[in-house]
């Protein structure tokens, strides 16, 4: 309902009457909405800074240091599967492709990749049984045809499977399949394992 000051006054006879439309006001008008909340995450510019330390090849003696700047309060994770920590310090990494992720105080979130590069040289008690598993195992054990799981074309697979290599090739003589290793042969795998059967053996 409109409210209205009117103001009457005679002059000479005339009654004039002036309407105060200033003084009206409606009373069926809605409050102004409030703004919508702003983004916490506007304007901000986040970054990522990481740091590779090599890993020795096949190995987990790799690391990453990873610091951010553009906010405050930041936690941080290694890849989308892991858990954010305070930490900007990952060990034990192996060589590969990576994702850190890094999340401020209010939430929000920026990633950056970075690569874990592989370091040193294949030593020789690796490199015989590298070969010798190339020509007796690949056949069976590849990129394509990966029997039992096993795929002996990535190097690191015969570092990690070593001691079944040597209860079926060595103790066992069962493998490969198309007839037992020589002496000399199983030599290499029994002299490799014992030094320590590692990438750089």
């Amino acid at each position: 309902m409109n409210k209205c000051i009117l103001n009457a006054f005679s002059l000479i006879g005339f009654v004039f009457i002036i309407a105060n439309f200033s003084a009206c006001s409606k009373g069926d008008s809605s409050p102004t909405p409030p703004p919508p909340p702003t983004d916490p995450c506007t304007n901000k510019t986040i970054v990522i800074t990481p740091v590779a330390t090599a890993a020795v090849a096949c190995g987990t003696s790799g690391s990453i240091s990873v610091t951010a700047t553009g906010s405050t309060g930041f936690t941080f994770k290694l890849n989308s599967s892991g858990t954010y920590q305070v930490a900007g310090t990952f060990n034990n990494v192996a060589a590969g492709d990576y994702t850190i992720f890094a999340k401020d105080a209010a939430g929000c979130e920026k990633s950056q990749a970075v690569t874990v590069p592989a370091s040193g040289i294949a030593g020789a008690q690796f490199t015989a049984v590298k070969d010798l598993v190339a020509v007796k195992c690949q056949s069976c054990h590849n990129n394509t045809i990966a029997n039992g799981g096993m795929n002996f074309q990535d190097q690191c697979n015969i570092i990690t499977n070593k001691a079944r290599i040597k209860v079926r090739a060595v103790d066992e003589g069962t493998m490969p399949q198309d007839g037992p290793l020589s002496s000399a042969e199983k030599n290499i795998i029994t002299n490799w394992i014992n030094g320590g059967g590692g990438y750089a053996n």
